[in-house]
């Protein structure tokens, strides 16, 4: 009698995943929803904006006072007074002027500086005059031989010096429902002759000013 083969019974167990809930897919085209909303507001502003082309604000000095100005080997003291016009060139677009900082400065050699903490807010195509002060400083003896040797007592003998003014300033654009924007800017204005004729310790800036030069 033959042996009979055995037989071996395979049982397969299938695995159901159970459905998202349907608050899981509302929550996740939620989210999507959300989410691609946001990416095409910001790419319409930003067209928005460059479409706008929003032009910078023009600086010029108009003015420098210099005042308890006197130099020598180990002293280096001046008040310094700027007046400065600011312009707005935009036909459409407001202009505010914030956290505004100013040097004057000699060569490579920051003499005084001083921050506005009031904004300036200029109207489409206006301009607005501000006035600086800076502060009276005295220089420690190791920066005042250093500007000296600069040849600054040699400027002031002859009776002019050649200062420089830095400036940065935070401006923001704003026009009608666009969100405002915001932008730093670094301004220079060199070679400002001032004039210490014939009194020693005052001067004030010769000619009729000087534009400044913009770096954003």
């Amino acid at each position: 009698m033959e042996p009979q083969p055995l037989h071996t019974s395979t049982t397969t167990t299938t695995t159901t995943t159970p459905p998202r809930s349907s608050a899981t897919c509302f929550v996740q085209g939620l989210k999507w929803t959300i989410i691609s909303l946001f990416l095409f507001l910001s790419v319409t502003i930003a067209i928005a904006w460059l479409v706008l082309n929003p032009h910078e604000p023009g600086f010029r000095v108009t003015s420098l006072f210099v005042s308890n100005f006197s130099v020598s080997d180990s002293q280096l003291r001046g008040r310094y007074e700027v007046e400065l016009n600011i312009t707005n060139p935009n036909k459409n677009i407001q202009v505010t002027v914030e956290r505004f900082n100013v040097w004057a400065c000699y060569g490579s050699v920051g003499l005084s500086g001083a921050a506005l903490l009031q904004p300036i807010y200029l109207e489409n195509m206006s301009n607005k005059d501000v006035k600086v002060k800076l502060g009276l400083k005295d220089s420690p003896t190791k920066l005042a031989h250093k500007v000296v040797s600069q040849d600054m007592v040699k400027d002031w003998n002859k009776g002019i010096v050649n200062f420089d003014l830095k400036m940065l300033a935070t401006i923001t654009f704003k026009d009608g429902m666009w969100p405002t924007r915001e932008k730093l800017l670094d301004i220079y204005c060199g070679d400002l002759d001032v004039g210490f004729v014939p009194i020693k310790n005052t001067g004030k800036l010769l000619g009729i000013g000087k534009d400044c030069h913009v770096r954003s």
